[in-house]
């Protein structure tokens, strides 16, 4: 949503910035096919078994190394989704972010296969 204000000639900063109406802060959507997934159902999903060559890493993981990195640079997860393929080999996931700065919140999506 935009917000639009009329600003009169002559009008004072202080009455136009009591005017101004902010707007709803947009929100963040996982849209999946399948159910979707808390942090902690994440780590319930079964990691495939490895080979002699590739050792798979759990899908929370992952997760929990990408929350760790963030919070080094004082950004935290307000809000988290996830989702897993069928057959639970691919994860995608969504973060709301929050780094402190008044008003002012990112999204971050993830994805690991």
């Amino acid at each position: 949503m935009q917000e639009t204000n009329l600003i009169e000639q002559g009008q004072s900063a202080d009455a136009i910035a009591s005017d101004i109406i902010p707007a709803p802060a947009p929100t963040m959507t996982l849209c999946s096919y399948g159910n979707k997934l808390t942090r902690e159902e994440l780590a319930r999903v079964a990691t495939p078994a490895g080979t002699a060559t590739h050792q798979p890493t759990s899908h929370v993981t992952v997760v929990e190394k990408l929350i760790e990195a963030l919070s080094f640079r004082q950004i935290g997860v307000v809000r988290e989704g996830y989702a897993v393929s069928s057959d639970s080999l691919k994860m995608f996931g969504v973060m709301e972010l929050s780094s402190g700065l008044e008003g002012c919140r990112f999204a971050l999506d993830c994805a690991k296969s």
